[in-house]
C-alpha cells in the first residue's frame, strides 16, 4: 500500500477500498465497486512540499488501544482479506456445483454461501465506520457537518448488522439468494449515495483545512503590518483568492446535493462537485504563494 501523505494520504487509500463482488450461483456475479478516489487528493498531495514552507506538522502520539482512523483502516484490511477468502471459497463451491448439481455439492456451496453472505455484510459496516473514523478527524469540518454525516452512515451500519442477523444456518439456497438480494437493493439504493457523500465530505474537509490554515497565518501577517504600502494592495489580492476557495467550496456543497433528486445521479453528482474542488488547487496554491512574498517583504523591511 502507498505511503500516507500529510494532508490527504489517508483518503486516497480509501476509494480502493472495496472490490465487491455480488453473489449467485447461476454465474450472475459481478463486480460492484465503490466510488474510486477523488482525484483532487492526488494533486492536492503534490502540494505538500509547498505547504511545508509554512506549517510545521507535528506528529501526536497516540495510546495503542485508541480507536482511531488508523485501527478502524487496518481492521477493514483485516476484514476485507476475510471477505476475498471467503469469496474464493464460495466461487470454488460454486462452479463445483455447476459443473455437478449433485445434493453433497449443492450443500457445500449452501455453506460458503452463507459464509461468504454474513463477512460481506461485516465489510459494510467496516468499511462504513472506516469512513466515519476519517471524518471524525477532520478538521475542516464543523461540528453540524460531521454530525449530519454521522446519522447517515450510523444508520446504514445498523441496518447492516442488523441484516447479518437475518443469515440463519438452516437457510435454503434459495432464501440466501432472496436475503443477498435485500442486501444488494440497500446498497444501490441507500448506501451508495452515502458513501459518495461521506467521500466528498472528507475531500471538502481536507481543502477548507488547508485554506483555513493559510487563512489564519494571513490573519497574522496582516495584524503585525505598521507599513500600508504596499501591502494594502496586496491583501485585497489575497482576499480575492480566499472569497474564490470560499465560492468554490460552496458551489461543490450545492453539486453534491443534487444527486438525491431523480435527476442526478450519485456519481455525476460527486465527479461533478469533485471537479470544482478541483478547481479550488490553483486559487489554493495561488494564496500559498501570495503569503510567501508577504512573509518575504516584511523579513526585508526589518
Amino acid at each position: 500500500m502507498p505511503e500516507f501523505s500529510i494532508f490527504c494520504g489517508k483518503l486516497s487509500l480509501l476509494g480502493r477500498m472495496a472490490k465487491w463482488k455480488r453473489c449467485g450461483l447461476q454465474n450472475r456475479h459481478a463486480g460492484v465497486r465503490f466510488p474510486l478516489r477523488p482525484q483532487m487528493i492526488k494533486k492536492t498531495a503534490l502540494m505538500v512540499i509547498v505547504l511545508s514552507t509554512l506549517y510545521l506538522v507535528l506528529s501526536t502520539t497516540v495510546r495503542a488501544q485508541e480507536f482511531d482512523f488508523n485501527k478502524a483502516f487496518q481492521d477493514y484490511q483485516f476484514s476485507l482479506t476475510a471477505y476475498d477468502q471467503a469469496y474464493a471459497s464460495f466461487s470454488d463451491a460454486r462452479d463445483f456445483y455447476l459443473k455437478n448439481q449433485t445434493l453433497t455439492l449443492k450443500e457445500d456451496a449452501r455453506k460458503k454461501t452463507l459464509t461468504m453472505l454474513k463477512v460481506r455484510d461485516q465489510l459494510y459496516v467496516v468499511y462504513l465506520t472506516t469512513l466515519r473514523m476519517k471524518i471524525v478527524e477532520i478538521k475542516g469540518l464543523t461540528n453540524d457537518e460531521k454530525g449530519a454525516m454521522f446519522t447517515k452512515l450510523d444508520g446504514e451500519v445498523a441496518w447492516y448488522k442488523s441484516h447479518s442477523e437475518n443469515y440463519k444456518d438452516g437457510d435454503a439456497l434459495e432464501d440466501l439468494f432472496n436475503k443477498s438480494s435485500e442486501s444488494e437493493s440497500r446498497y444501490k439504493t441507500d448506501t451508495l449515495p452515502i458513501v459518495y457523500e461521506a467521500l466528498f465530505t472528507i475531500s471538502l474537509g481536507e481543502e477548507v483545512g488547508l485554506r483555513q490554515d493559510h487563512e489564519a497565518i494571513y490573519a497574522d501577517l496582516k495584524s503585525g503590518i505598521t507599513n500600508p504600502d504596499p501591502f494594502s494592495r496586496w491583501f485585497n489580492d489575497i482576499e480575492n483568492v480566499d472569497k474564490v476557495l470560499k465560492a468554490n467550496e460552496d458551489t461543490a456543497r450545492t453539486q453534491l446535493q443534487k444527486m438525491y433528486s431523480q435527476n442526478y445521479s450519485p456519481a455525476s453528482s460527486y465527479n461533478t462537485a469533485i471537479a470544482t474542488l478541483t478547481s479550488s488547487l490553483k486559487p489554493l496554491s495561488q494564496f500559498n504563494q501570495f503569503l510567501i512574498e508577504v512573509t518575504t517583504a516584511i523579513q526585508n523591511q526589518k
